[in-house]
């Protein structure tokens, strides 16, 4: 344990229950820092929790940290051989929606930042890590310059990054009004085509959505070394309301799905997945609404239709910001950090990376004609 003005950090590697108890004491702390996220005894990556502590042994603030030491869940034969290259260059920290700071006065928050900033300098030591990187949750309004100037004092190199989310709190008749004209009729067209949105509730329905996805992956021209490995730590999570499953029916056929995680009275669209058929757009739209309402029936305070880099939507031209866009969510500014220990490793990792993906690109275009004929119903 090691001390930082009046405050210390303890790094573990398991926790019980009073983290994700602790988590609840801000408004901000969402699911991707709850003990269920990515909570893994696999091979390929493992959980890190870091707490601060004040002089009486309080939790002043945490965050959790995944260590990455592979990254196996996609694959196909060619690639194979670039993935083992990358993932001896890769082994790296990522946080997302964090550091959950609960104290509000601004002098302590950046002592607490400080200790945080040291914690990390021993992970990277201890883990021989990369690289680390990091996302600033969007919900923490009290982030400025000051806090942000900690991570560059430290060498983090900072980008942007928007999302878009509704306030839950509004009535849902005014939500309605604000989504963008084409969205509406998205929606209006998708009832009168009899599409069918249902909520998951069985075992099989989430097979039947590990099978879309892993179809779904097969257009990116990538392939799913195991299409149910997670299927247990799902179901638990989806048991303790912390993952939900919409999917979307034609003809009885599924044809769009939304992986929802919820924690904290915020509801994020984690995962869409789709088949490449003619209803697929509605089928989407028609999710999104239908899980809108869900959240609204369901008590949430915040919806969150998930985002991305600023630099990829030059000209409002990203069709995926474009989309998300039209659901009438407010914009909310926030941050990427990343942080070099080893730049060699690094800048090959970047180019064998970027190499994966202009081949999964390729792969992924001459797979969507054979995917769409796929019937998921296996």
């Amino acid at each position: 344990m090691k001390r930082c003005m009046m405050f210390t950090y303890k790094i573990e590697t398991t926790v019980d229950s009073k983290w994700n108890q602790n988590l609840l004491k801000s408004s901000h702390a969402s699911f991707f820092h709850s003990v269920e996220y990515l909570d893994s005894t696999s091979k390929e990556f493992f959980p890190l929790y870091v707490s601060i502590l004040d002089q009486n042994q309080n939790v002043v603030a945490q965050l959790k940290m995944i260590i990455i030491k592979s990254s196996v869940l996609y694959s196909n034969q060619i690639s194979d051989t670039i993935i083992k290259l990358i993932q001896k260059l890769s082994r790296r920290g990522v946080w997302r929606d964090g550091p959950i700071i609960h104290s509000n006065n601004k002098e302590d928050r950046i002592k607490i930042l400080q200790t945080i900033i040291e914690a990390n300098a021993e992970i990277f030591k201890k883990y021989d890590l990369v690289f680390v990187e990091g996302y600033i949750s969007p919900y923490d309004e009290m982030v400025d310059n000051d806090y942000i100037q900690q991570f560059l004092n430290h060498g983090y190199a900072l980008s942007s990054y928007v999302t878009y989310v509704l306030d839950m709190l509004k009535p849902i008749d005014e939500i309605w009004k604000n989504v963008a004209r084409k969205a509406r009729g998205d929606v209006n067209r998708a009832k009168r085509r009899n599409l069918i949105v249902k909520k998951m509730n069985t075992i099989d329905d989430l097979k039947q959505y590990l099978l879309l996805h892993n179809n779904w992956v097969k257009t990116k021209g990538l392939e799913l070394s195991d299409p149910f490995r997670d299927i247990e730590e799902l179901w638990n999570n989806y048991k303790k309301g912390m993952e939900q499953f919409f999917l979307a029916y034609k003809d009885d056929k599924l044809i769009s799905a939304v992986r929802m995680v919820c924690f904290n009275g915020i509801a994020y669209a984690n995962f869409v997945v789709s088949s490449d058929s003619e209803s697929t757009n509605l089928g989407g739209s028609y999710l999104t609404w239908y899980t809108i309402e869900w959240a609204k029936d369901n008590g949430f305070k915040l919806y969150d239709f998930s985002g991305g880099s600023l630099s990829s939507d030059k000209n409002n031209k990203n069709p995926l910001l474009f989309y998300k866009k039209k659901w009438g969510g407010s914009e909310h500014s926030h941050y990427n950090l990343v942080k070099i220990q080893k730049r060699y490793h690094f800048q090959i990792y970047r180019l064998l990376a970027t190499l994966f993906r202009y081949y999964n690109d390729f792969k992924g275009r001459k797979n969507k004609k054979i995917i769409t004929k796929h019937d998921y119903e296996q």
